[in-house]
């Protein structure tokens, strides 16, 4: 973070005035970690999935698209984290993509357990992730209507 100070003399004239920047470190901060953010997502998919009924999540709603897209990604994410990640489902009813997702937040819990730390290759998965959980709200908001 950059603040720019401004120090004006003792005179008033305009030539007086002296920009100084100096640079405060952050207190207070810390960054979150990807994975505990893909993991909020997962978690809040999986709430709003679990309260509806189990047909509007079949593979051929744009909603059960974005429920297993979310749970390739987790998938993905396991991988990288030294799991293995299983094969993603493709084509299912409501309940089976549901249960998918389910199974791969477990799996992405479990391998962030046994991992020694955090992949770089999960942040390049997270905004896909926050892409596909916004179509998932918004396919769920369409369909309320």
């Amino acid at each position: 973070m950059t603040t720019t100070l401004l120090h004006t003399g003792t005179t008033a004239t305009p030539t007086s005035d002296v920009a100084m920047t100096t640079t405060l470190p952050r207190t207070g901060t810390t960054a979150t970690p990807t994975t505990d953010v893909l993991r909020v997502l997962l978690d809040e998919a999986l709430s709003v999935a679990s309260d509806d009924a189990a047909d509007r999540y079949s593979s051929r709603t744009v909603a059960g698209r974005a429920l297993l897209s979310l749970a390739a990604l987790a998938r993905r994410a396991a991988g990288a984290l030294g799991a293995d990640p299983g094969v993603p489902l493709a084509s299912a009813p409501g309940i089976v993509v549901q249960r998918e997702l389910a199974a791969a937040a477990r799996l992405l819990d479990e391998a962030v357990e046994a991992a020694d730390g955090e992949s770089p290759e999960i942040a390049d998965l997270l905004l896909p992730a926050q892409r596909q959980h916004a179509h998932l709200l918004e396919a769920l908001a369409a369909s309320r209507w």
